[in-house]
């Protein structure tokens, strides 16, 4: 087996959790080099949404409350910044959303959530019936209980979020490499070593960054890495008018984005690894946007895509020292918010490899984990699903 060039820490994986991480040892001095087997952002990195609510979805407010408000920051930040660092316009909005509810279930698991998100500093929420939502954003139907309506939403370029945190992160050093990992090598179960196909890159330490590909590291690091697929599918629309406010019920969502076509999604397949678009995920998508939007019968499909979501059994993502091992680190399970949580999760990450700690409670995240079926079915029934 031939050795290739060394590196300071390798990263596996070139979507955002890998990107960011890289970005962030880079601001540390430290270098490091990423093994992509595709391109950056080639699957969920590159086709999410890229909604950016620090107030809503699975383990908010606890345990992910502080993590998804300190992420929310931490994207503010970027979005001054990144623009210079990397050349990349991420296309960073805030926007006003509306979380509606069709029932009255979904309006009191809305409203149980609503003295957390209220006390939350520099965010606006407030709960309106379902005559002033409409009143708001004319184009939905008639039948809406309530909803909530929060301001300074972010909104982001998935793919052009993490080719700048790449772009940025080479310009402090990092390498991008195409490779596919076969293994690890320890020394007393310390880090010596990524294996490839055809050699191996000495490293003092590595990230595990996979997406829903990192239960394939389950072998490498003697433990189980729980992360499946969950398929995603996205129609992108073109009709005329104004624009649409970002808007979600249920498994859905709209919004018109910057390239003026409105994005409406999204299915939640059990489909293994096939990232195919398809024709059942299409009617899956049109028929309660159609239902919630009539307007959209008339646009036309530009674009269909789908992606491939890494969600853990508990929707909490798996961030830390892998147990049992030295110098190596597992950041992956963003789930759907992926990239919202990708900023923080790369900090932390980068921190445990600097300095060994992170000032954050990652307790709840701990690679290793025991899941509860309580647990699972509270991540199955959040009302602020992106």
């Amino acid at each position: 087996m031939s050795r290739g060039t060394g590196s300071d820490v390798v990263i596996i994986g070139a979507g955002v959790a890998g990107c960011a991480t890289a970005y962030y040892l880079a601001k540390e001095g430290v270098k490091a080099t990423i093994i992509e087997r595709d391109s950056v952002g080639a699957h969920a990195s590159g086709f999410a949404l890229g909604a950016i609510n620090p107030l809503g979805g699975v383990g908010i407010p606890e345990p992910l409350g502080p993590l998804s408000l300190e992420s929310y920051r931490l994207h503010t930040e970027l979005a001054k910044t990144l623009p210079q660092e990397s050349g990349v316009d991420t296309e960073f909005q805030l926007r006003n959303a509306l979380m509606v509810a069709y029932s009255q279930e979904e309006a009191q698991a809305m409203q149980a959530h609503l003295p957390w998100q209220q006390a939350q500093d520099g965010f606006r929420v407030e709960w309106e019936s379902g005559e002033e939502i409409v009143a708001m954003e004319p184009h939905l139907a008639p039948g809406i209980v309530g909803g909530v309506v929060m301001r300074r939403v972010g909104m982001v370029s998935p793919y052009r979020f993490n080719l700048a945190l790449l772009q940025a992160a080479e310009r402090h050093g990092a390498v991008l490499r195409h490779g596919r990992v076969v293994g690890f090598r320890y020394q007393n179960n310390r880090i010596q070593a990524v294996q490839l196909e055809r050699e191996e890159v000495p490293c003092h330490a590595v990230v595990v960054a996979m997406g829903p590909w990192s239960a394939d590291a389950s072998a490498w690091l003697g433990m189980d890495i729980p992360v499946t697929p969950l398929k995603g599918q996205i129609l992108h629309l073109r009709i005329g008018g104004p624009g649409l406010s970002y808007i979600s019920w249920g498994h859905s969502y709209a919004v018109t984005k910057p390239d003026g076509l409105v994005w409406v999604g999204t299915t939640e397949e059990r489909a293994g690894y096939d990232e195919s678009p398809s024709a059942a995920g299409r009617q899956a998508i049109m028929e309660p946007v159609l239902k919630a939007l009539p307007y959209l019968a008339d646009a036309e499909v530009v674009r269909q895509t789908a992606c491939l979501r890494p969600v853990t059994a508990d929707g909490l993502p798996i961030l830390g020292k892998a147990p049992g091992k030295e110098g190596v680190v597992v950041a992956t399970g963003g789930g759907r918010k992926g990239i919202h949580l990708g900023p923080v999760m790369g900090r932390i990450a980068a921190d445990l490899v600097v300095h060994g700690k992170t000032k954050f409670d990652i307790a709840a995240l701990s690679p290793g984990r025991t899941v509860t079926p309580a647990q699972i079915a509270a991540s199955e029934s959040d009302p602020f699903r992106f």
